[in-house]
């Protein structure tokens, strides 16, 4: 059973940081609906990347600050500049 889930020891998150998270995932979900209603806009895709890169990156930095291993907060830091890296082309291109 260990092979494929393994116990990690996670640390709250303060509550400013779970308001942030809150309001940026309605804000995403709110722009993916707009993009499906206007006939998939990439606009509205473009800024949703831009959401999700800034939520990564967030989770990167807590995942420092609470001195999580390396692998944790690196991954999270390069899906959070990957996702900012496919909003900058995607708003590029309209």
């Amino acid at each position: 059973m260990g092979l494929f889930f393994e116990k990690v020891k996670r640390t709250k998150s303060s509550k400013p940081v779970v308001a942030i998270r809150i309001i940026l995932l309605i804000t995403m979900i709110a722009l993916f609906i707009l993009g499906y209603r206007d006939d998939f806009n990439s606009t509205f895709l473009g800024y949703g990347f831009l959401v999700v890169g800034l939520l990564n990156i967030m989770n990167g930095v807590e995942s420092h600050y609470h001195r999580e291993e390396k692998k944790v907060y690196r991954t999270d830091y390069f899906l959070g500049i990957l996702f900012l890296f496919m909003a900058i082309t995607e708003l590029g291109t309209s």
